[in-house]
């Protein structure tokens, strides 16, 4: 019984190291993320573009009239 308890203690710790150390790498690789972002928005605020946007025409709705318009009274008789 001892031995399959000091067989499981090299898969624990490999779960656990596996289970630490990946999000510390993560966090180890990407540590400048940040500013990064910083100097990627200071980039983009750096070059302002000129952007026109014109109105597609199948976009625009066309007005339509009520369905009793021309009917003389509510109840369109």
């Amino acid at each position: 019984m001892a031995t399959w308890f000091w067989l499981n203690i090299p898969l624990a710790l490999l779960f656990v190291c596996c289970w630490a150390g990946i999000p510390l790498w993560h966090t180890l690789r990407r540590w400048n993320a940040e500013l990064d972002a910083k100097h990627a928005e200071v980039a983009a605020q750096a070059v302002p573009a000129v952007a026109v946007a014109r109105p597609d025409p199948a976009a625009v709705p066309k007005p339509r009239r009520p369905a009793h318009a021309g009917a003389s009274s509510p109840l369109g008789r």
